[in-house]
């Protein structure tokens, strides 16, 4: 299967290259939530809540078009719950359907993440850096004014040696995530030559059960010259619609979830308060000793 992955910065060309790929992925702003021409698409994720409902409609509009099937999948965190809920109200749904999520991979999934994000920040401190400089210099020179460089020699090596080992850093960090990119999220479960070898992970598990319950019929239509469903024993894809048509129909209350959100932040709040209200009394008990003293 091919993988197409496209950041929208050439709309046309990023189109065209969308289009002709079967099983392209475009990564894309709310740019392309209106008035483009997309065919086919069958799953639209949401990465970040829009700040409209019209927004909202219209991105998941890309997807289940001309009498097609499709899905729109949300990623909410617990801190977007209320917010969700709110752009909910205007559809008068309180209930959403759970997408089904294999908790195995949320390990290695979170290795990968951590390192993306200390590599994100770590960009982002040094592009800002090199703006500011920049924007300086641009003043400087628009009031043709000579800047001078006051370091001292010491601290022009220590700060070559700083910029040398912020730059293996970031090195080390892409190399650690490109190498756990490469690897699949949850290895084979199984050698070459015993199906068990390496043991029994919960998707293969999965799968035995299903295998042992499918009907006799279905293998008595294999053995009349119909051909079988290809069945690759450890690994797992599933189209995201299928997955939501084949999961149980696990129903998240808005309204409940918001209320639980609500219960942790003044849960929160709350022992927020009583430390500092220890605090300051430890802190007058202290003044109090000290006067006494004098």
């Amino acid at each position: 299967m091919s993988l197409l992955l496209v950041f929208v910065t050439h709309i046309p060309k990023a189109m065209d290259r969308f289009r002709g790929s079967e099983h392209g992925i475009l990564v894309a702003t709310d740019v392309a939530a209106r008035g483009l021409d997309i065919p086919g698409v069958r799953t639209v994720v949401h990465y970040q809540l829009p700040h409209s409902a019209e927004v909202y409609v219209h991105r998941s509009g890309r997807t289940a078009r001309a009498s097609t099937d499709g899905c729109s999948i949300t990623l909410i965190s617990p801190n977007d719950t209320s917010k969700f809920a709110a752009l909910c109200k205007s559809f008068s749904k309180e209930t959403f359907r759970r997408f089904p999520i294999e908790l195995s991979y949320m390990p290695e999934i979170a290795k990968r993440l951590s390192l993306a994000r200390q590599l994100d920040k770590s960009l982002r401190r040094d592009s800002q850096e090199k703006a500011n400089k920049s924007w300086v210099k641009q003043n400087a020179e628009s009031i043709e004014l000579d800047m001078e460089d006051n370091e001292s020699e010491e601290e022009q090596v220590i700060n070559h040696k700083q910029k040398k080992a912020h730059s293996y850093h970031l090195k080390r960090l892409q190399k650690e995530l490109n190498m756990l990119l490469s690897r699949p999220l949850q290895p084979k479960a199984f050698s070459q030559r015993f199906l068990a070898g390496a043991g029994v992970s919960p998707l293969l598990q999965h799968q035995f059960e299903e295998l042992a319950s499918q009907k006799l019929g279905d293998f008595k239509k294999v053995g009349n010259g119909e051909r079988g469903k290809l069945l690759v024993i450890g690994q797992d894809f599933v189209e995201p619609l299928q997955a939501l048509r084949n999961a149980s129909h696990e129903v998240m209350d808005l309204k409940e979830s918001a209320g639980k959100r609500r219960n942790v932040e003044n849960l929160k709040r709350k022992r927020k308060e009583e430390k500092k209200r220890l605090h300051d009394q430890r802190r007058k008990q202290k003044k109090r000793q000290k006067a006494g003293t004098e």
